[in-house]
């Protein structure tokens, strides 16, 4: 296909260009120049640059399909490459500090990184490759999430260690936040009916990003009903520069409980442990792990909530509250519905 540039092709095609499109006009590629031609009307104005010029969601799908036999190696491999990320993190947080291995701790104050195998009211199994120790705590784990550890052991029968402090694998400290060139933006919702789509065009919304199965064109979804992205939790997507992720929030929820924290307190913990579920094993290729952080965390529940943390933007939507944020400034706007 030849490249078309000038206001002459676009008269051959039986279009006109408004004066605030030609200038711009060289920007798009022959796919967008394309869509502009497919266009009602004679006059290409700037609502049909814009609406063919914005980023497209780009769902990143990780290859989730079971195996049909699974062996124990396959399940020691798998923890122990989740480890060895989530242990790389956490050390980058230590500051260069010597980290010991559990077999080699003495009395006395050290630094250990290890993976939470069981908890106990006061006691938690903390273990690494080569060994284990006991946290005298009443401080709240997950099990299976990964930290490190500092304090003071004793070493009799048993390795015990009383935390000074907790140190998780967390959002990197040199987390950009990350933004959109342009004056975009992304309504985050519970579920897409009349209401919301009406919403959609007083707003001028230009994305729309749901938990609910029905889904205009422009909606990145998820869903519990047999579809496209229906066996698919998290979903992950790419918009731009910006990491999406939507997730059907249950995992907040054991947090909660787990935990005992609040839902702004839960959400942010996911981010700190670097895993949406940490306890339960969804798939041999962990798709739950934050490998890449988010930009924008998305789930859905009966308490709504937008908070920032290191950078990351967290919403829970209702049935009742959605969220607005413009992807140019990050900024948040709180809809009632």
């Amino acid at each position: 296909m030849v490249l078309m540039t000038t206001v002459e092709d676009f008269l051959e095609r039986g279009k006109l260009l408004s004066p605030d499109v030609v200038e711009d006009i060289d920007s798009l590629d022959d796919e967008a120049k394309e869509k502009l031609f497919e266009k009602d009307g004679l006059v290409i104005r700037r609502k049909d640059f814009e609406d063919v010029n914005r980023p497209k969601p780009r769902i990143v799908v990780n290859n989730h399909e079971g195996r049909e036999e699974l062996h124990v190696s396959d399940f020691t491999e798998f923890y122990l490459e989740r480890f060895e990320f989530l242990k790389d993190e956490v050390r980058n947080r230590l500051d260069g500090e010597e980290i010991s291995s559990i077999n080699n701790v003495s009395s006395g104050k050290t630094s250990v990184i290890g993976m939470v195998r069981k908890v106990d009211d006061g006691k938690v199994l903390l273990e690494d490759k080569t060994g284990e120790l006991i946290l005298k705590t009443d401080k709240k784990f997950l099990e299976d999430e990964v930290v490190g550890v500092k304090g003071r052991v004793i070493r009799n029968e048993d390795v015990t260690m009383s935390p000074e402090k907790i140190i998780y694998p967390d959002v990197p400290l040199s987390k950009e936040v990350r933004t959109l060139d342009d004056d975009l933006k992304a309504l985050f919702v519970s579920e897409v009916n009349e209401k919301i789509e009406n919403l959609v065009e007083e707003k001028e919304i230009d994305y729309v990003f749901s938990t609910s199965k029905d889904s205009p064109d422009n909606v990145v979804h998820i869903s519990n009903e047999a579809g496209e992205l229906s066996d698919i939790d998290p979903v992950r997507c790419d918009l731009g520069e910006l990491r999406i992720l939507i997730h059907n929030g249950d995992s907040v929820k054991k947090a909660e409980d787990s935990l005992d924290l609040d839902r702004r307190e839960a959400l942010i913990s996911i981010l700190k442990r670097r895993h949406l579920d940490p306890i339960e094993m969804h798939s041999l290729n962990d798709r739950y792990l934050l490998r890449k952080v988010p930009d924008i965390v998305h789930v859905s529940d009966d308490e709504g909530i937008s908070v920032n943390y290191k950078g990351v933007t967290l919403v829970s939507t209702t049935e009742n509250r959605a969220y607005i944020i413009n992807l140019k400034t990050r900024d948040v706007e709180e809809v009632e519905l």
